[in-house]
């Protein structure tokens, strides 16, 4: 299964079709692995809370939660890399 892209890897795409490739951030290789590191924690944490939480307004809770965590580091990774590159 292909790898869910977060609402900033979208945004930057977008914004490479629309003129805007000078502003796109490289990672360097550590920052991907760190990406990567990111995305796979918040996916087991959200597979365990959708095993775990029986009462499903709170599993949702929950899954809303570690997304919201979840891109909240991966725009503080891309803000990173933007300031040093």
């Amino acid at each position: 299964m292909g790898e869910l892209k977060s609402a900033w890897e979208i945004a930057l795409e977008k914004s490479k079709k629309m003129g805007g490739e000078e502003d796109l951030v490289r990672l360097s290789s550590n920052q991907k692995k760190e990406l990567a590191e990111i995305r796979k924690v918040y996916e087991a944490k959200i597979a365990e809370a959708e095993i775990l939480i029986q009462d499903l307004e709170k599993r949702e809770i929950e899954i809303d939660r570690l997304r919201r965590e979840r891109e909240r580091k991966i725009q503080s990774l891309y803000q990173k890399a933007k300031e040093k590159g």
